[in-house]
């Protein structure tokens, strides 16, 4: 925490390394955030390059109320409701998906692996987003119960009740996906 403290003292003095180490720091885990609510690569990208820019004319505002990260990870999740909202309906892009798969030597675990990312995808996209958000910081990012519940500003007896209730959705998901892929 101290280390992003310094960054923002940096950008905020006028060196623009200050930003980007931020930008290298947490571009990974913005992007699989925005990827595991939306499930596509190209789309992802776009808005995590518009939620960096919103940080980086936002840094002004950062009232340090708590951890950058945390501010971070909420404007993410509320740029993500958003173009969740504008969105219209598109297929999947299923290139991270493949790329996970062909990093495995044999074909048929490759094929294998794509299957089962490929279902679980699937399966995620039918969780409702508001427990959905709630489970990729959970079990994705790694966040505490008590950090999620900063990002979604709710109380962690909420937090922990969405988590439940996404892993309940996912696992019905995954059943009747994998019930209808046998008949």
């Amino acid at each position: 925490m101290n280390d992003d403290i310094d960054h923002i003292a940096q950008f905020l003095q006028g060196e623009q390394t200050g930003f980007e180490k931020l930008v290298r720091k947490y571009q990974n885990r913005v992007l699989n955030i925005i990827y595991s609510l939306i499930g596509t690569d190209r789309e992802s990208e776009d808005i995590a390059q518009e939620v960096f820019l919103k940080v980086y004319y936002g840094l002004k505002s950062f009232r340090r109320e708590a951890h950058f990260s945390t501010w971070l990870y909420r404007m993410t999740v509320n740029m993500t409701y958003d173009f969740l909202r504008r969105r219209k309906p598109v297929v999947n892009d299923e290139s991270a998906v493949e790329r996970l798969a062909a990093r495995d030597a044999d074909p048929r675990q490759a094929l294998a692996a794509k299957e089962r990312a490929v279902l679980l995808q699937k399966a995620m996209e039918n969780v409702p987003l508001h427990y959905r958000s709630a489970l990729v910081l959970k079990d994705i990012e790694g966040l505490s119960y008590e950090q999620i519940a900063k990002v979604l500003h709710c109380r962690i007896g909420t937090v922990e009740s969405k988590i439940y209730r996404a892993r309940q959705f996912l696992r019905q998901n995954l059943l009747r996906l994998e019930i209808e892929a046998m008949l």
